[in-house]
């Protein structure tokens, strides 16, 4: 019984630091060419993460952004230039997946926005105090 209550703790431990976001930095990066990306996650209900709106970047330019064991971010260093950036959007039971394209210049700050209507979940990028889309959707 004992062992039982310190496997589960133990394996609590390891879900919740596997959770942890960290912010994704691609290759070649430097102060000159960088821009950072944001997402749109909602933090209002502290441990019950499961209750949040919550937005991960899955992929940067072809490049996975995380895994499984690492998890996925929910900020990243980009490039200059057209990026495209697949995400994947959690709420509870309601998983859904989208892709903008959208042009960063180098010291930008960028959030990709979400809404969520009905079963459907649209995303956009906006320029870090701007509401103004500035992003399309990727081609299929």
């Amino acid at each position: 019984m004992k062992n039982g209550i310190v496997l589960g703790i133990a394996a609590l431990t390891l879900l919740l630091s596997g959770c942890a976001s960290t912010t994704y930095e691609m290759k070649g990066l430097s102060v000159d060419n960088a821009a950072y990306l944001k997402a749109d996650s909602e933090r209002a209900h502290g441990i019950f993460a499961g209750l949040d709106e919550r937005l991960y970047i899955h992929e940067i330019n072809g490049e996975a952004a995380g895994d499984f064991i690492k998890a996925y971010p929910e900020s990243a260093k980009i490039m200059e230039g057209l990026n495209e950036v697949k995400v994947e959007y959690w709420h509870s039971m309601i998983t859904s997946n989208g892709c903008v394209k959208f042009k960063a210049e180098a010291g930008n700050t960028y959030i990709i926005r979400k809404k969520r209507d009905g079963m459907s979940v649209y995303y956009w990028v906006v320029l870090e105090g701007s509401e103004t889309p500035i992003s399309e959707a990727c081609s299929a």
